[in-house]
């Protein structure tokens, strides 16, 4: 497998967070950024998450196959969906239209991607736990993938074994 495309899968959870309501990247509790990142995973969980994310690869690209297809559906192109869900990230949607029916479009599209979103989290909960790892677990190691250089280099030494 390609070395680009298997880095695709770190990332494509992050551009389906970008497009996901307030409601549900307002989940972070105050102050986790100032915790320290946990490192001190084994080889074999590592190994493990690689092969979750690896498995979780289709469920990820078909949950953004239909995102993509709830904002097109509601009559929005996506990147002004991205523009309107920034503006309603800081707080103001208006900023960005005053168009009631544009702003119905965009309510409507994040209802559907909420719903998708929610589909595809069980399905992925239920693939980690299947694999005899914890949710948890799994979220400790992707956040120190995204946060700690030591994480992210055990993990891109596995996918570099892989090609």
């Amino acid at each position: 497998m390609n070395y680009s495309k298997v880095t695709h899968v770190f990332s494509l959870s992050l551009l389906i967070t970008l497009l996901m309501p307030v409601a549900l990247s307002a989940q972070q509790i105050p102050g986790q950024q100032d915790q320290p990142v946990k490192e001190d995973f084994s080889d074999a969980e590592i190994e493990q998450f690689v092969a979750i994310n690896m498995d979780m690869m289709p469920i990820q690209q078909a949950a953004e196959a239909k995102m993509i297809d709830a904002i097109e559906s509601a009559g929005l192109e996506i990147e002004r969906f991205q523009q309107l869900f920034q503006a309603q990230q800081l707080g103001n949607i208006t900023d960005a239209s005053e168009d009631p029916q544009e702003i119905a479009k965009f309510n409507e599209a994040g209802q559907q991607i909420m719903k998708v979103q929610e589909e595809a989290n069980q399905e992925i909960q239920q693939m980690i736990l299947d694999a005899d790892m914890q949710v948890q677990t799994f979220q400790e190691i992707s956040t120190a993938y995204q946060q700690s250089p030591v994480v992210k280099a055990k993990v891109d030494q596995i996918l570099e074994k892989m090609e």
